[in-house]
This record gives structure tokens, C-alpha cells and sequence, in this order.
């Protein structure tokens, strides 16, 4: 990571003079640029953005307009994905379980494509929506290297169908009159080395060869920021060639990670046996630190005087709220500003209510001007759903 892009950081200064701490804020230009990397890298693939990720509509609208489609994980995603212009067959719904009562309303929304998980998902599927267009996700017992909550593709995951089983999948769905495009496979998420994928690719075409033939090859997402994408590229290419399958990907986090920053006002800072900077921002507007140990680079927006190291702390009452650890920065003022880098993938997205704390604004850098995709929540909002009638 090479630090802030010059013209967003000075853009980023000017919604501090507008706006208040904390807001997200996100560069489109970004964005477009990791769209253009991956199609570069894959140009024969179908992109699905996993809309966890960040599932703001004035990014999804334009992700549409680049031929990008989306994959869900939720009955709210599908209903946010419909809202944002995206038709049933460019959305393609994952998840663990699905119940009859989402299965009846999808029914009535449109039902888009659907990620079948487990042999209780394809009977379920089957019995509430025949004709479903359907995927079986494989879950192909790896050692994957990532954190233990990002490893969807070990055996001991809660995700997907083992290669035994997928025989027996296969059948349930077929007989219950849905059409199988193919198979999915997501080793997990956060994943820097090649080896990984290449184990997941050798998983597939076994498959492939033993229940085929398919339309389909999704190979997920979970590409690190880091991966070489051209270096992995070929691979995944020759397999959709030699099976004569058209080939999808799920990414997420690789497409708007580094688009999107969490910028936070510094309020003081704090000696115990640890040196503190006390900040606005927290774990109600940022968690993967305190989730996933996640890591998170910190750019200071002001130019401050001599270095010190510091424990970035926020303001939850929680020990667990600390949103990066040994930082070394210019030591601020009160009021001075922080970019925390990253953070355009799983920060509003899994931002909480907790302690009755509003959603942060999110902001839009077009290049030319900022775009509101959120107003900050309200406080009359948090109570909105708790006042008696009459």
C-alpha cells in the first residue's frame, strides 16, 4: 500500500472543512481502476461483486453500468440489489440457509440464481422453487492460509458440500426439477498465496471430470490485496478452457478495499503502560480489527510535530476497541485528522447500533465533487422502531 492517492487526500481535506468525524469515504476512481485490473487479468469472466462488501447503491449502480453483477449472501441483498437496477438473472444468491418463508418471498421479488450449500438447501430449494437456475458450492476440504473465520474452503467449515457428497447433491437437485449451471467453490477471503487457489482449482476439475459436464465454473472470490491476479489468471482460464465451461468470479474486497477510508478526528491522547491517541472513530464504525485482527494502514491528514508511537484507541467502552496497535505518527493536536486505509470493504457494511451509535456518513469522490451515499444516521431514527403507536 503506497498511501493515500495525492488528489483524493486534498479532497479529503475539503470534506473535513463540510462534513463531520467520523464519515467513510470512498474514490471512485479507484474502484473503476481495480474493475479495469480484474477484467485485465480474467476477460472472459463474468464478475459477480459480492455486495457484502459494500453494498452502498450509488457503488452498485455503477458497478451495473461497467457490466459487473452482483452476488448476495441475504434476502436484504437481493431486495437492495433489485433496487439498484440489477436483474434477477445478474444477482446470484449465496448463504448457508434458506429458509421457506425467504424462499416464498423471493418467489414473489423474482428469484435471481441461487448458491445451493448443503444436501438440505438443494431439497429445500427444490421443493419451494422448481426451475430455480442453481449452482452446489463445494467445499474442498484445504488447508487454506488465512484467519481462521476467513477460511471457508477447510473442511471444518460451516460452508459448502465435501467432493463425496457432491454426487448425492446432484441428484437431490436434479430430481427435484432444478437446473444445475455448475459448481462454486470460495476458499476464503483475504488470500495472498497462489498455492491456495491452484489446490482449489485441482479440487474442481476432478469434480468436473466425474460429474459433468457443466455451463458453469465459479471460482469465487477472496483474492488478497496483494495477489497477482496475472501471475493466477492463466490457470483459472486453461481450467474453464479444457472443461468448456464459461467461467465466474465472486470478488469483494479486492474490487473496494482500497477505495474507501475511515476518516476520524483525533480528541487527545492518554499514557497508562500503553501510549494512547483517543479518536471518534470506533468499533461500532470499524470492527474487522477487533474481529479479525485486521490490520488496518493510517495516514495522518495533518502535519503535526515530533513522532510517537500510539495505540489508536476509540471511544466504545470496550478494551477490545482499539482500531490499530504500535502507530507511529506525527504527534497531533486535538482536532487533527486520520485517514484509516482499507476500509472500503467491511467497514459501514458491518458498522453497529452499539451503544446506541449513528451509522457514519459515506461520501463519494467522483473526481470532481463529493457525492452523499449516506446521510449520518439520525438520533431519532435509533429510537424509531421502539415508540409506542398513538
Amino acid at each position: 500500500m503506497s498511501g493515500l492517492n495525492p488528489h483524493f487526500k486534498a479532497a479529503l481535506q475539503s470534506a473535513l472543512e463540510r462534513y463531520e468525524t467520523p464519515f467513510y469515504a470512498y474514490d471512485l476512481a479507484s474502484v473503476q481502476a481495480r474493475v479495469g485490473a480484474l477484467r485485465a487479468a480474467f476477460p472472459k469472466a463474468e464478475v459477480f461483486f459480492a455486495m457484502k462488501a459494500n453494498p452502498r447503491l450509488g457503488i452498485l449502480r455503477r458497478l451495473l453500468g461497467w457490466g459487473v453483477f452482483l452476488e448476495a449472501v441475504s434476502l436484504g441483498e437481493v431486495r437492495r440489489a433489485y433496487a439498484a437496477g440489477f436483474k434477477r438473472t445478474e444477482v446470484l444468491l449465496n448463504g448457508p440457509i434458506k429458509t421457506p418463508a425467504a424462499l416464498a418471498e423471493l418467489k414473489e421479488l423474482g428469484v435471481p440464481l441461487l448458491g445451493l450449500d448443503s444436501l438440505a438447501d438443494a431439497e429445500r430449494v427444490a421443493r419451494h422453487l422448481p426451475g430455480s437456475h442453481v449452482l452446489l458450492r463445494v467445499n474442498p476440504d484445504l488447508p487454506v492460509v488465512t484467519h481462521d473465520h476467513l477460511a471457508t474452503g477447510r473442511g471444518e467449515s460451516k460452508f459448502g458440500i465435501l467432493p463425496q457428497d457432491v454426487g448425492r447433491a446432484l441428484e437431490i437437485a436434479r430430481a427435484g426439477g432444478l437446473d444445475v449451471l455448475g459448481l462454486h467453490v470460495h476458499l476464503g477471503s483475504a488470500l495472498e498465496h497462489p498455492e491456495d487457489f491452484r489446490a482449489g482449482y485441482a479440487v474442481m476439475e476432478r469434480l468436473y471430470q466425474e460429474h459433468g459436464p457443466f455451463e458453469v465454473l465459479n471460482l469465487g472470490g477472496g483474492f488478497g490485496l496483494g495477489l497477482d491476479l496475472a501471475a493466477l489468471a492463466p490457470e483459472a482460464l486453461g481450467l474453464a478452457e479444457r472443461l468448456g465451461v464459461e467461467l465466474w468470479l465472486e470478488p469483494g474486497r479486492y474490487l473496494v478495499a482500497e477505495a474507501g477510508v475511515l476518516v476520524t478526528r483525533t480528541w487527545g491522547t492518554k499514557h497508562t503502560r500503553r501510549n494512547f491517541l483517543l479518536v471518534d472513530a470506533g468499533m461500532s464504525h470499524l470492527l474487522r480489527p477487533m474481529l479479525y485482527g485486521a490490520e488496518h494502514p493510517v495516514e495522518p491528514l495533518y502535519a503535526g510535530g515530533a513522532p510517537q508511537t500510539f495505540d489508536l484507541a476509540g471511544p466504545a467502552c470496550e478494551s477490545g476497541d482499539i482500531l490499530a496497535r504500535g502507530l507511529t505518527l506525527p504527534t497531533p493536536q486535538e482536532g487533527d485528522a486520520l485517514a484509516i486505509l482499507q476500509a472500503g470493504a467491511y467497514g459501514s457494511s458491518m458498522s453497529s447500533n452499539y451503544l446506541d451509535t449513528p451509522r457514519p456518513l459515506e461520501l463519494l469522490w467522483t473526481g470532481e465533487e463529493w457525492e452523499v451515499l449516506r446521510q449520518r444516521q439520525s438520533w431519532e431514527s435509533l429510537l424509531l422502531e421502539e415508540q409506542a403507536e398513538g
